[in-house]
């Protein structure tokens, strides 16, 4: 899994920053612009992999073309329209435009299944804030044990950090109540 930067461009600047805030929620989401204007979009969205774009920004459908032709991946935000490109609803929660974006990216909460009963606990008791002094003493293990059980949990995540799995964890399917109560 590949961490995507993104560019936000919205006709409203407090729109666009509060897209890229939800956006920066997800630990591979990286906004690196946002912008009000097709100008903006057309400088701001070479600096990303990713734009997510207001249908409504005069000029969004040339900005869109452009930013396409040169391997750019462009989501619309607005109604449906005639074109072929990925849209997401104005009514659409965050995650929908996020999965949208970069659907590798975020989906790591699927990788949840693949962490041995071992790395459960270990994430688990990580997730709760204990140090990995403190978690080996809990199971009985070294630090250095479960030091080697997080780098592993961060490969299957693919997150760079515990505080990335322990997001990926968070934002799983089921939570964290529902997930800490069943596999720990």
């Amino acid at each position: 899994m590949s961490p995507r930067t993104i560019a936000v461009l919205h006709r409203e600047a407090m729109m666009a920053e509060g897209i890229a805030a939800g956006l920066a929620r997800y630990a591979a989401l990286f906004p690196v612009a946002v912008g009000t204007t097709a100008e903006e979009g057309e400088r701001l969205g070479t600096r990303a992999e990713a734009v997510a774009l207001d249908d409504r920004l005069p000029g969004a459908d040339r900005v869109a073309k452009r930013l396409s032709r040169s391997g750019v991946k462009v989501v619309l935000i607005g109604e449906t329209g005639q074109d072929s490109r990925p849209r997401i609803s104005t009514e659409s929660p965050i995650s929908s435009l996020a999965r949208a974006l970069a659907p590798d990216a975020i989906d790591g909460s699927r990788s949840l299944v693949a962490l041995t009963k071992r790395e459960r606990e270990v994430l688990g008791l990580a997730a709760q804030g204990l140090a990995a002094k403190q978690v080996a003493r809990r199971m009985g293990i070294s630090p250095k044990t479960v030091e080697q059980h997080k780098t592993r949990i961060f490969t299957k995540l693919g997150v760079p950090n515990q505080a990335a799995a322990v997001a990926v964890l968070a934002r799983s399917e089921n939570g964290w109540d529902t997930w800490n109560r069943t596999t720990i």
